[in-house]
């Protein structure tokens, strides 16, 4: 059993990623040391709380202390609707292996919704990218994303052309359909 304490188990750099990718993503960022350290951040809907430990033991270990530090903070101010938006992110580099029992407590921790939302994830590298990956719920879906995206009407006319249906009355089809009358009408 490792007797240091859980602070001591912290995977500085991991938290330092999370902390700078949370910073990319506009949440406002705190460090938070004590018994477990953590990066708190907050943006317009969500307050998240990160600890970042050097095994999966330890973040099973450190989840309890974390989800008092959590919910002691969040009671101390006024958060409104964002009350019921606070997730507990816990980190670790260390990949699951096949352990029923740790499965079990990481199944436990992801499905424990009591007083704050917990997310447990396992190898995850301290990379900008992996550590995005584990906090991807909390982001908003990038812009070029939207922009990328095809007008459906103009794929239903392609996909009907190439299937050697043809353009005008593909066309006048989807014109009927985007005034509410039938195909009848159309043929």
């Amino acid at each position: 059993m490792n007797n240091s304490t859980p602070s001591a188990r912290t995977d500085g750099e991991l938290l330092r990623v999370a902390g700078a990718v949370l910073t990319e993503q506009g949440f406002n960022i705190e460090t938070v040391t004590g018994t477990v350290d953590l990066v708190l951040a907050e943006n317009n809907y969500f307050v998240v709380a990160v600890a970042a430990m050097n095994t999966i033991v330890d973040l099973i270990q450190a989840e309890s202390m974390a989800v008092e530090t959590l919910a002691q903070r969040i009671a101390s101010v006024v958060l409104g609707p964002k009350k019921w938006d606070t997730y507990l992110v816990l980190l670790t580099q260390e990949k699951s292996a096949e352990n029923d029992a740790i499965t079990r407590d990481l199944y436990a921790i992801n499905y424990d919704t009591s007083r704050v939302r917990r997310i447990a994830h396992t190898g995850v590298d301290p990379t900008p990218d992996s550590v995005s990956h584990a906090l991807a719920p909390f982001f908003e879906p990038s812009s070029s994303m939207a922009s990328s995206q095809t007008d459906p009407f103009e794929s239903l006319l392609r996909a009907l052309t190439s299937r050697g249906v043809d353009d005008e009355l593909a066309q006048r089809a989807i014109s009927a359909f985007k005034q509410g009358a039938m195909l009848d009408d159309v043929l």
